[in-house]
């Protein structure tokens, strides 16, 4: 029984310096990725503010380049997230008034004006790690963005933990079986109805859900009146 006992706590101690290791591996990579990916980025902005000078049979190879592009900047950022909370990243709490947190967040995200906030959440304020619920609010309405056919609406009211806060997109849904598992680290797929090799790597459901319980609150994805998914998340006021 003692050799049994004894292997058990090696091989937990093993387990515990590769999890250790490949936290820092992932931090690593993302950190020296994050130079390279800026001057891409600028250089791409360059080219997209003269892309009428360019010849037609080269615009759409560099629209597609902007997109690929893009998702290896969300990759990186989704990288990183992780990477911090693997770390074991405390982070901190602070008085936020949510409705301004989420209007600024998701309407960054869409690019354009998404939010509308009931008058009972005008005022709400809760505490919380600014960062970890901006990522939030981002990764979700990028997830309708790219996955959902486009974020049509985000909501905040009060109610339920004491803000209640809804993503609907215009997408097909998400079937019922896997509406747990889309928020499992690695799980591709989202809102949309494209193949799974089209929907990224599975990191950005994972962070919300992750970010979402380190502040005590629920996050769960239900069909939308009218079609489409919509993502429904409580926070504690």
């Amino acid at each position: 029984m003692s050799a049994l006992v004894r292997s058990a706590n090696r091989t937990a101690v093993n387990l515990e310096q590769y999890v250790a290791a490949d936290a820092r591996f992932a931090a690593d990579i993302s950190h020296e990725l994050r130079t390279p990916l800026m001057t891409m980025l600028n250089s791409m902005e360059l080219i997209h503010n003269h892309r009428d000078e360019l010849p037609a049979a080269v615009r759409e190879p560099v629209e597609l380049l902007g997109e690929d592009l893009e998702r290896f900047r969300r990759l990186v950022v989704d990288l990183l997230e992780i990477s911090r909370d693997d770390e074991g990243d405390e982070g901190s709490r602070e008085t936020v008034r949510i409705a301004d947190l989420i209007r600024a967040a998701a309407d960054a995200a869409a690019g354009r004006p998404v939010t509308e906030v009931a008058s009972d959440a005008a005022v709400l304020s809760l505490k919380a790690d600014k960062r970890r619920l901006e990522r939030v609010v981002a990764n979700l309405v990028e997830n309708a963005e790219g996955h959902g056919g486009g974020c049509e609406r985000v909501s905040v009211a009060a109610g339920g933990l004491g803000a209640i806060i809804q993503f609907d997109d215009a997408g097909p849904g998400v079937p019922i079986a896997d509406r747990d598992r889309i928020f499992e680290r690695f799980r591709r797929g989202g809102s949309g109805g494209r193949p799974a090799q089209d929907r990224g790597i599975g990191l950005g459901l994972s962070i919300v859900a992750r970010h979402v319980a380190w502040h005590n609150g629920t996050i769960r994805v239900e069909d939308r009146p009218g079609g489409g998914a919509r993502f429904v998340l409580e926070l504690p006021a």
